[in-house]
């Protein structure tokens, strides 16, 4: 999610205070002004003579406690603005914050890369690492081509572990994270996402951390001028970058949900959707509201080239409204612009393969989730019966029996019910139909691309064929949603040893054992 200036009334309710002389006062408005928009260049140039100067000012130690926070410098960051006092701007407690953000991450190991660093807790968020690291640098490089520059600081990434650490370390309250689906934000100089484990199923982490990167170097390029709904625009047109085109992650879902919103005229308007997307009202409306903007982002690029959005971010940078900016750009009007995307999305094909419903994340801590029952997605009783049965026979072993009992739930629903059809292709590998299996698989993954179970099991029939790099593919995709099953890691090793790629089979193998707890201890 974009950040949000919230420091704007420090200066005022400081400075005063301080009695400083008006040169003075002018420094610490500099100071604020490069604060809000993360140029933390500038304000290091204002900050750092400023605390050697008068290191016992309430104003100065406050600009300097919130420089430092942002460098995530925390401890350092506590110690000043517990020496300014109340610092409150924006409805945030700074020193609270502060506070929190150093208890939080106190502990985390911090691994770094040419551009990066990320910071997670020992054990099992360090599988996270290497793959973050490597998304992250393909993003950057992909950014730097669409939108003509990146920061050149390195950005840090912290992963935490659920959705109270997230609405401790941000403004966001935790009702309001789960009620949106946040599970990530861009704020305070950082990337914070939610470590996939907090979920039920996990997430898109990958793409997700893409997509917080990408508000990054959009806030610093734009100086933080950039309105919400293109800020979104561009974040969800771009997180796919990293791996392809752009707009890759747009589903069937989504294009249908926009079309049928479009044409019940129920569209979410781009000033409902300030000052944050994690504002909105539930998932459903969110994933509609991110629908809305990436096919406006989709429409700059058809309709001005890829050069478009970097002349549309130029001008915002220079201080042109948005609307202004739009018009500029396509040399129509804002809101011809408005009704030629309206026409554009009603009109657009639905795009093929995807998630055809919305897949709502579940927390792990969401007391109103609870435990999830396992059949409870079947919508016929006659299939969960034959469900059930054949859950019965595969822990009894009687793996051909099981495949007969799953496959008839299957022919009462479909064969495209993630859950069912993997349990099923496992009854039929185990029972020696390898090709039943596959083709259910295959079917299900379509409709289903980040149900991770599904690409286990086209993964497991890969390596029994020896195709090691289908193998690989297989649970690379696995891993971008669910990073924590030790198979996919195990799997990985496999692949990576028969593809000749020592080093990347003795870290899989490594990440196998910490997820399986069969690690040696130090």
């Amino acid at each position: 999610m974009r950040p949000s200036p919230l420091l704007a009334a420090l200066l005022l309710s400081l400075a005063p205070a301080a009695g400083a002389a008006e040169q003075e006062a002018g420094e610490l408005r500099r100071a604020w002004q490069a604060l809000s928009e993360e140029d933390l260049e500038a304000a290091r140039a204002v900050v750092e003579p400023l605390l050697a100067r008068r290191p016992g000012d309430p104003a100065v130690a406050a600009v300097g406690g919130l420089l430092r926070f942002q460098e995530q410098r925390y401890a350092e960051a506590v110690e000043l603005l517990d020496r300014a006092g109340e610092v409150s701007a924006g409805g945030v407690d700074w020193p609270r914050l502060a506070r929190a953000t150093l208890e939080v991450t106190r502990d985390h190991v911090k691994t770094d890369s040419e551009h990066f660093r990320v910071s997670a807790a020992p054990g099992k968020d360090q599988v996270l690492v290497p793959y973050l690291l490597e998304t992250l640098e393909a993003q950057r490089t992909a950014l730097e081509q669409d939108l003509g520059w990146v920061p050149p600081a390195k950005v840090t990434v912290e992963v935490l572990q659920g959705t109270q650490e997230l609405a401790r370390l941000s403004t966001l309250t935790v009702q309001e994270i789960r009620t949106s689906g946040t599970i990530a934000l861009c704020k305070f100089d950082k990337l914070m996402i939610v470590s996939p484990k907090a979920l039920w199923q996990g997430y898109d982490w990958l793409d997700t951390a893409a997509h917080e990167y990408t508000h990054h170097v959009v806030t610093q390029r734009t100086r933080n001028l950039t309105p919400i709904w293109l800020h979104e625009g561009l974040a969800k047109w771009e997180e796919s970058r990293w791996r392809g085109k752009g707009g890759l992650s747009f589903s069937p879902f989504a294009a249908a949900l926009l079309r049928d919103a479009s044409e019940k005229d129920k569209l979410i308007t781009f000033e409902q959707m300030h000052p944050s997307m994690a504002k909105l009202p539930s998932q459903e409306a969110a994933a509609l509201a991110f629908a809305e903007v990436m096919v406006a982002v989709e429409y700059l690029v058809a309709h001005g080239g890829p050069p478009a959005l970097q002349r549309l971010l130029d001008l915002v940078a220079r201080g042109r409204p948005a609307d202004q900016a739009v018009a500029e750009t396509l040399g129509i009007s804002f809101d011809a612009f408005l009704a030629d995307w309206k026409r554009w999305l009603a009109a657009r094909p639905l795009p093929a393969g995807g998630d055809t419903e919305l897949r709502k994340l579940r927390f792990q801590d969401d007391p109103k989730v609870g435990e999830h029952a396992e059949w409870a997605d079947l919508p016929d009783e006659r299939a969960r019966g034959h469900a059930r049965l054949g859950e019965i026979l595969r822990e009894r072993g009687r793996w051909d029996a099981a495949r007969v009992e799953l496959a008839r739930a299957m022919r009462r629903v479909g064969p495209r019910l993630p859950l069912l059809t993997s349990k099923y292709a496992m009854a039929a590998m185990r029972s020696g139909h390898d090709a039943e299996a596959e083709g259910a698989l295959r079917a299900a993954a379509a409709a289903h691309p980040h149900h991770a179970a599904l690409q286990v099991g086209l993964g497991r029939l890969a390596l029994r064929r020896q195709d090691w790099a289908g193998a690989r593919q297989a649970f690379l995709l696995a891993n971008q949603i669910d990073p924590y099953d030790p198979e996919i890691h195990a799997g990985l090793a496999v692949a990576a040893d028969k593809l000749g790629q020592a080093a990347l089979a003795s870290r899989e193998a490594g990440f196998a054992l910490i997820l399986s707890g069969k690690a040696p201890r130090e």
